[in-house]
């Protein structure tokens, strides 16, 4: 936990020892800087509702900046691909591919928006369906007139479950995290290559 301290001349940074806390008592630390970078990751997906663990990915970073204490924000540029922290376990998170049968997360995330459902965001309007209520918003139309769009409502519709960023704090060079907390990037569409921003703002030596 961070204090602020301004003097005429100079600002000082005091850092409250864990160590001492039932005592109140402040350890002065070297003189500290502000810092903050940004790294932007790429990932292939590969199926829909994969849970992707980027926590590794996370603290490289974290590690690089060589910032002590601050936070650190994950932030997708996608409407249909969330940042998520919980537990990466197969059971929760898949894959089903692998398991046989529907895992947990797939299963209340399709009870609540299910593909087959039907979303006006898919009734997109184009040569073969002129009438279609959707006309903004398009990929452009090929030379036949036909729109190449994702039929996607049920990913915008689970996407209200979960986030677009997540913002965790760091302290002495580490990601604060609980023993099974987990960073996932979730793919709620279809394969392709999304793009997270990362952002860590603190202080360093």
């Amino acid at each position: 936990m961070l204090f602020f301290k301004t003097c005429e001349f100079a600002k000082i940074w005091y850092y409250q020892d864990y160590a001492n806390l039932n005592y109140g008592t402040l350890t002065l630390m070297e003189k500290l800087i502000p810092f903050a970078a940004t790294k932007l990751l790429a990932i292939h997906t590969h199926h829909r509702q994969e849970f992707i663990n980027i926590t590794g990915k996370v603290e490289e970073f974290i590690k690089e900046t060589g910032v002590i204490t601050g936070t650190i924000t994950i932030q997708s540029h996608h409407t249909t691909a969330s940042i998520w922290v919980n537990e990466d376990e197969k059971n929760l998170i898949g894959p089903r591919e692998k398991l046989g049968y529907i895992n947990d997360l797939s299963k209340i995330l399709d009870n609540f928006a299910h593909p087959d459902a039907d979303y006006k965001h898919n009734d997109v309007r184009d040569i073969r369906n002129p009438n279609g209520k959707r006309d903004t918003h398009l990929c452009t139309p090929d030379s036949c007139g036909v729109v190449h769009e994702c039929i996607n409502g049920h990913a915008h519709a689970q996407a209200m479950l979960l986030h677009c960023s997540e913002t965790l704090i760091i302290e002495q060079g580490k990601l604060v995290k609980g023993h099974w907390q987990q960073i996932m990037l979730v793919e709620l569409d279809h394969d392709r290559e999304r793009k997270i921003t990362m952002l860590v703002q603190g202080l360093k030596k």
